[in-house]
């Protein structure tokens, strides 16, 4: 059985809005879509096949295949905090591991759930499809927040770099090799976008940033060993180890190349920032990504409010960040500020 808990201001949301209630059905090649209306189940079903196909051709450099079992995705559209949950449970076929069930839920503001939530939400799907069991946590967050809008983009890189500055970030080797979620779940999201940007950027950018990404995954999770991380490391993108790739992010964050948000976003939108928890159930592996959005302290000048969240649950076994003084927190400013319209 699979535990699903939502912040109280979520469920509060929930609760006063009339339009929560599922009015409508759509269902397309790959989706079953419940909303509030029939006009919002045809756009979300037509807009899930399009980042779907979008996202697929982005990381796999091909369309995948219609699912033999419809995602039933569900809609609900209200006021407050945007955020998304897709459940997975993997099994395994003709020996190789496979999704063997999917469902996604997302729910707040209409244009939020377009631009950001739902293209995150699909991207989960894209990866799970392409290994068949779970993605890390730091790269499947951080691989999904390549999916949203640039102004969620960059909050979490302004995010990061706060992290950084305040010595709470975790040294790579052990963000690489967790299996539980730590309980700062801030640091996980924020890191995770940052390196996962970063590693693509090395692999070349694009679809050939994205596949080498899926290599280096691919290696390091073959065991979870230091080991496993350091070969995957020096084979794909030709570092020594780990602690090598981690100098040069690191290097590279500090010399960031400007940044512009693109036309149209909205400055101070909630943020959907993703988690999961997970259980076993005959014999299938269930894990269940959830998003929810908390506020964090406005930071000072020049950078701008940062939303973030922290988790509705914590695991049972924390990962506890080990002491490394051969890696102090380097002191970041933020990239440049997005534009606000004025010359």
């Amino acid at each position: 059985m699979t535990l699903r808990r939502f912040t109280p201001a979520l469920v509060l949301a929930v609760l006063v809005s009339p339009s929560v209630a599922t009015a409508a059905n759509f269902e397309t090649a790959n989706f079953v879509v419940d909303a509030p209306s029939p006009e919002l189940a045809r756009k979300f079903g037509e807009m899930a096949e399009f980042y779907r196909k979008e996202k697929a051709l982005e990381w796999l450099g091909h369309e995948m295949p219609q699912w033999a079992r419809k995602c039933p995705l569900q809609v609900q559209v209200s006021m407050g905090s945007a955020g998304g949950a897709t459940t997975f449970t993997f099994g395994s076929e003709g020996g190789r591991p496979v999704v063997a069930s999917q469902r996604m839920e997302i729910r707040g503001d209409a244009k939020q759930l377009l631009n950001s939530v739902l293209p995150h939400e699909v991207t989960h799907t894209v990866l799970a499809q392409h290994f068949g069991r779970p993605v890390p946590r730091w790269a499947d967050e951080g691989g999904s927040v390549l999916s949203e809008n640039d102004e969620e983009r960059f909050s979490h890189d302004v995010r990061c770099r706060e992290i950084l500055n305040a010595g709470r970030a975790f040294v790579l080797r052990t963000l690489f090799r967790m299996t539980e979620y730590p309980r700062d779940m801030t640091v996980l999201y924020a890191q995770g976008y940052s390196i996962t940007a970063y590693l693509v950027e090395k692999g070349g950018s694009g679809r050939e940033g994205r596949g080498k990404l899926l290599q280096f995954l691919g290696g390091g999770m073959n065991g979870n060993t230091p080991d496993s991380w350091n070969e995957a490391a020096r084979k794909v993108y030709g570092f020594e180890s780990v602690d090598g790739l981690e100098k040069a992010w690191l290097d590279a964050l500090r010399t960031p190349p400007a940044r512009t948000v693109a036309r149209g976003t909205q400055p101070g939108a909630e943020k959907p920032v993703q988690g999961f928890a997970s259980a076993t159930t005959a014999g299938n592996r269930t894990e269940l990504r959830t998003s929810a959005a908390p506020a964090m302290p406005l930071l000072e000048p020049p950078v701008r409010a940062a939303r973030g969240t922290a988790p509705d649950n914590e695991p049972s076994r924390p990962v506890v960040r080990p002491q490394a003084p051969d890696y102090p927190p380097p002191v970041l400013g933020p990239p440049e500020l997005p534009r606000t319209g004025r010359p």
